[in-house]
């Protein structure tokens, strides 16, 4: 919990020093996230399970998750910022697993009094994963670009291109079936559950 709180308290002294010297605007991202590599998390339970003997029904795949992100934009097109998500979790009757990922970023907006500006943004990401399987998770890097629409608005929107390199290992089995009983071998696989993400998002 040490690097977490390293992170925000590295954005409390950055917004320190920068705010005396340029003007600050914050504004507050809600939305959600397509997560495309969360499948990987899936197979892996679904892996699992089917090795401890379980039949296993995964039709239901609905991998998006909410996020809020809070940043201060200064007039000069730098931002700062911290968040959470996208949150995602699943809860079965022999299984579960949730995921809140954490971040701090600092980013350019293009055109800062536009209406309409792209933008970049990057940072540390950490997720605070647990249930079945999980055995630990690693801090990671980060990135996205995106497009923010009708930013002179109260209530404006936006879209995002992302990838998340941050990975969380867990416990695999694989079968080892033989002539007399069912058995698995237990070792340990890290998967990035992540990966690329594309958002949506409203700002107010």
């Amino acid at each position: 919990m040490k690097k977490i709180s390293y992170f925000f308290v590295l954005l409390m002294v950055v917004g320190f020093f920068i705010k005396p010297t340029y003007a600050a605007d914050w504004r507050f991202p809600v939305g959600l996230t397509y997560i495309n590599s969360f499948g990987d998390v899936v197979d892996i339970y679904e892996d699992n399970l089917e090795a401890e003997g379980y039949i296993v029904d995964t039709s239901w795949e609905f991998p998006v998750g909410i996020f809020f992100q809070p940043y201060v934009q200064l007039d000069n097109g730098f931002r700062f910022g911290a968040g959470i998500g996208p949150t995602i979790a699943f809860i079965g009757d022999d299984a579960s697993f949730y995921d809140i990922p954490i971040n701090v970023n600092a980013g350019y907006i293009f055109f800062p009094s536009a209406n309409i500006s792209p933008y970049v943004r990057g940072g540390l990401m950490y997720h605070i994963a647990g249930g079945d399987y999980v055995e630990g998770t690693s801090l990671g890097l980060f990135g996205g670009i995106g497009v923010e629409f009708s930013r002179k608005e109260n209530v404006s929107f936006g879209i995002e291109l992302s990838y998340d390199t941050s990975e969380i290992e867990f416990e695999k089995y694989s079968s080892n079936n033989n002539y007399w009983w069912n058995s698995y071998e237990s070792g340990t696989k890290d998967i990035k559950p992540y990966g690329l993400m594309f958002s949506i998002f409203v700002v107010f």
